[in-house]
């Protein structure tokens, strides 16, 4: 999650998000359309995540890393930044037009902050929300199909904000597409890095890293911060060898020095999102 410092402020922008163009952009559905960005501000610092819609009965969810939107570090166990107020950035039916929706994120709506680690819980957060009657959402239940969460899919889709280096305006987002493979090795190859670039650590602290394996798995390449709670989409084939595309994941964080991304399994994130977890 980017955490820039703001130049200045500026009125929201009229921004359109590209969507996906492929090889296969007349099998597979708009899979841009399903993340969105979000925003909290502390101070003169802007923190830029991604979330993705959720539709349980009559009730809408907005979804997101737990740190992206609370800013709890899972992995440090320590409060990095706290906000009242989260921001949505929303395209408006029938229009090019996007729209910033402000979201009550104060304890007393969504609990107090809880610190945790990626051990013991999932990285999530889901939120009810009333959308705008204006908004063009589309919800993740779409491309949940329990049958491909045990299938490794032919290689991960993600579209993120990322925000890149240096100061942006209020705000600010740009969608940007990530392409890649599940990693098998991924835990292998990130044990091997914590012993190289950090030598004292113990058996015990890199065991804990092997652990988060029953809720995480790893992804090639590294997705820069502001990926952080894009969902993760699975290329697979269906019986008559035709190409699709279902939901496998939630971003997690990017581990630099290996070049890969964490990712939340999907049917943890399918778990945590029937409140099973």
């Amino acid at each position: 999650m980017k955490t820039p410092t703001l130049t200045f402020l500026l009125p929201l922008s009229i921004i359109t998000s590209s969507l996906i163009s492929s090889a296969h952009a007349n099998e597979i559905p708009a899979l841009a359309r399903y993340s969105y960005p979000i925003f909290t501000v502390t101070g003169k610092q802007q923190h830029t995540g991604t979330a993705f819609f959720y539709r349980s009965g009559d009730s809408n969810f907005l979804v997101s890393n737990y740190h992206a939107i609370k800013g709890m570090n899972p992995l440090k166990q320590v409060i990095t930044f706290n906000a009242d107020t989260l921001y949505l950035k929303y395209p408006v039916k029938n229009s090019n037009e996007v729209r910033l929706m402000p979201i009550d994120i104060r304890d007393s709506i969504t609990g107090e902050t809880e610190i945790f680690s990626i051990v013991d819980r999932v990285d999530l957060l889901k939120i009810p929300v009333e959308l705008p009657p204006d908004a063009a959402i589309y919800f993740i239940n779409d491309l949940i199909d329990q049958n491909y969460f045990s299938a490794e899919p032919e290689e991960v889709i993600v579209f993120g904000y990322p925000t890149g280096n240096g100061s942006v305006p209020a705000f600010y987002s740009q969608q940007q597409r990530l392409e890649g493979k599940i990693n098998p090795n991924g835990f292998s190859d990130y044990d091997a890095a914590l012993k190289l670039n950090f030598p004292e650590a113990s058996d015990s602290a890199r065991a804990i890293v092997g652990a988060t394996s029953r809720y995480y798995y790893f992804i090639k390449p590294y997705a820069e911060q502001g990926y952080s709670g894009a969902p993760v989409f699975g290329k697979f084939r269906n019986a008559d060898n035709e190409v699709i595309y279902r939901f496998t994941g939630v971003i997690f964080a990017g581990q630099p020095a290996t070049k890969q991304t964490w990712a939340i399994k999907g049917n943890v994130a399918m778990q945590y999102l029937l409140g099973q977890l």
